[in-house]
């Protein structure tokens, strides 16, 4: 395949996903009922239900009920259209009422609602030509997730809504250590930590008053835009803006309870999308230009009139509705009844772990999303009798097991101690999954379109993100690595002898035999001719090897006579985002990548947004092979030199890169394209 062929199918690639059918990424419905005043006084009582893609309300007795734009939650019919009878609480109905409901099936009302949302979100999508959206999507969250960065907030309140303090928004949001209403710390505080210190944003308060009352605002682009045409001509904006991406993502608070809010309109719970969706453009005013968003409740369940901070909603959803503008999809997936009961739900903040220790605690992102964003390369384990140390995930440190003949079929190991955020992972249960602390196996498939699309986890019998085991004991064992896809077979027997040592570290052996009483103190590899200088990189080889960048696995025998069957790909689809080396502060602004020892002579790739520089400096043939995702060949180059550059400027995502020395493999590493 050459590489033109390669650019066409990543074009079609983001052609199928405009296609799709585009939804808003939304948190997991509210677990319990909730109490939701009515505009004639009254009260009705309802259950929150549905996925990323289709949410809903019933009463407690099971009728499914949806807004009538007027701030009321009406029954819905069986023709799946809203009724005019305002929904009550079974011992408040009246005769005609309960008359008017003895003739309505619910199941045939709500899939009848369902079919009439679905047609109205794809009429609402972008014209088409030839049967293919012109609007492609832009991921605008590869250029804001590394360094300092900034976003705008919106305190959105209307003629009939007050909002809360701003000024308190702004301390649960920004301020280090941030500990009121629950919350172990603050928002910025939760993505220092996940991402060791590499993402650190910073969130600018703006105060917005809309004119209207909140029912004359019910869409997505009827509430944001006049709050953006507000925003950008305050002063304070301006001063702020070139601090902001090109693009600039933002967050915007409505100022009720959610699920208030969803009384006035179905499309307004919360939720991350974008503008070139909802407003069907990339917004631009004054010169300024708008797309990714979170709309998100201000207020908790209950409390749409309040204004004390006390009834602020909980961090874990503005922390879950963020991350969705960084580009994480969600990890949940619900029932036959419409309740999130699938996938790692008290384990991660994409699931329903966001709301552990009552929404205060939501968990770090996993190795696999500090690996999304660039954060995080795992270190790839392959069968040896090396002792393997394990760091706190903290120290952005984690091990990967993958699957030889399909590159985005792995498996994480990851240490995650009851310390932090993660503190109340163990108290968390959900769906009778009890959540637990201690080190996590983790399954990743990474089919591309199942995570575009939001919905990874939408197969009951094939989850593609989920926790397998929690190992929290001395000497528990692991030995399950079994892959689905090409009859994959894991190069390891498994995860054995394993020893933990406080909330700092943990170490195992991969094989069984070779057993251990305590960890090594100096090195993360124990084998006494090997030495690794940093915490995300691991060598599997016998010989004397070194390797001093933290961006790259790289597995390679003891000479550069190995076998193919002896290097393992590095732990991740080649399909997932990787931030360019020069936005990551921990490694080279060149993207240099070193290997040097007794056995390998020192071997140099240099990335650059246009160019793979590869330099070889002994004798003899060399062949670089570069294949993508689903394992195709890319391209392939050969020289005779020390050195030799290749122009990936058309290639547009990670690629993985062989390369042969007389004919023998030497290594193989994924390579992030710009």
């Amino acid at each position: 395949m050459n590489k033109n062929k390669l650019s066409s199918l990543l074009l079609l690639s983001s052609l199928l996903w405009a296609c799709a059918f585009s939804v808003a990424w939304a948190e997991p419905s509210i677990s319990g009922p909730v109490e939701i005043p009515q505009e004639d006084g009254s009260v009705v009582t309802v259950q929150f239900s549905g996925d990323n893609a289709f949410q809903y309300a019933m009463t407690v007795d099971g009728y499914p009920v949806v807004g009538n734009g007027k701030g009321s939650f009406v029954y819905i019919g069986n023709d799946g259209k809203p009724s005019n009878i305002v929904a009550k609480n079974a011992d408040k109905r009246t005769e005609s009422e309960n008359f008017f409901l003895k003739k309505l099936d619910p199941s045939e009302s709500l899939k009848n609602y369902r079919q009439q949302k679905i047609t109205r979100i794809q009429k609402s999508r972008p014209s088409k030509r030839n049967g293919i959206s012109m609007i492609l999507p832009h991921n605008d969250a590869e250029d804001y997730v590394m360094g300092d960065q900034y976003f705008p907030v919106m305190v959105v309140e209307t003629a009939d809504y007050k909002p809360l303090d701003s000024a308190m928004f702004v301390r649960m949001f920004n301020e280090k250590g941030y500990k009121e209403n629950g919350a172990y710390g603050s928002v910025r505080d939760y993505f220092i930590e996940s991402s060791g210190g590499l993402f650190k944003p910073t969130f600018d308060f703006y105060s917005i008053k809309l004119p209207k009352n909140f029912s004359e605002y019910n869409s997505d682009s009827l509430f944001i835009l006049p709050a953006i045409d507000q925003l950008v001509e305050r002063d304070d904006f301006k001063a702020r803006a070139s601090k902001y991406p090109e693009i600039i993502p933002f967050v915007i608070m409505h100022p009720i309870s959610k699920g208030k809010a969803m009384t006035y309109s179905d499309e307004f719970s919360n939720h991350k999308y974008s503008l070139i969706y909802s407003a069907h453009k990339i917004y631009s005013k004054n010169g300024y230009r708008f797309n990714n968003y979170a709309f998100v409740a201000q207020k908790a369940e209950g409390m749409q009139n309040s204004t004390s901070f006390s009834d602020v909603a909980m961090l874990g959803m503005y922390v879950h509705e963020f991350s969705h503008v960084l580009g994480l999809p969600d990890l949940y997936s619900v029932d036959s009844k419409g309740y999130a009961t699938i996938g790692p739900l008290p384990y991660d903040v994409m699931a329903v772990g966001l709301r552990n220790g009552n929404g205060g605690y939501p968990p770090t992102f996993s190795a696999f999303e500090r690996e999304e964003m660039g954060w995080l390369t795992p270190i790839e384990i392959t069968n040896s009798d090396s002792v393997y140390v394990l760091k706190n995930l903290s120290k952005m440190q984690a091990y990967a097991v993958s699957n030889p003949n399909e590159p985005r079929e792995y498996y994480i190991i990851e240490y995650r101690p009851a310390v932090g955020f993660d503190t109340k992972i163990r108290n968390s249960a959900y769906s009778a999954m009890q959540g637990d602390n201690g080190v996590m196996i983790w399954y990743i498939d990474y089919y591309e379109g199942a995570f575009w699309t939001n919905d990874p986890n939408g197969d009951v019998d094939h989850q593609r993100v989920e926790v397998k085991k929690v190992l929290n004991v001395n000497q528990e064992y692991y030995n399950d690595f079994r892959f689905v896809n090409d009859n994959g077979k894991a190069a390891i027997e498994g995860i054995f002898n394993l020893i933990i040592e406080g909330d700092d570290r943990v170490c195992f052996t991969v094989k069984r035999s070779k057993t251990i009483d305590k960890c090594p103190q100096d090195v993360a590899v124990s084998s006494s001719s090997e030495e690794v200088s940093s915490s995300s990189v691991a060598v599997s080889s016998s010989s004397s090897v070194k390797v001093s960048s933290s961006s790259v696995a790289v597995s390679s025998s003891s000479s550069v006579k190995a076998s193919s069957s002896s290097v393992a790909v590095s732990s991740s689809s080649s399909a997932k985002r990787s931030s360019s080396s020069s936005q990551n502060p921990a490694s080279s602004s060149q993207g240099l990548v070193s290997l040097a020892g007794n056995a390998v002579p020192k071997v140099q790739i240099q990335l650059s947004s246009k160019t793979i520089g590869v330099e070889v400096p002994f004798a003899g043939k060399k062949t670089l092979r570069f294949y993508d995702a689903l394992g195709n060949h890319v391209g392939e180059r050969s020289f005779d030199g020390t050195s030799i550059s290749v122009d990936v400027s058309g290639w547009n995502r990670t690629a993985f890169m062989q390369l042969d020395v007389n004919g023998r493999l030497l290594f193989t590493k994924r390579v992030p394209l710009h």
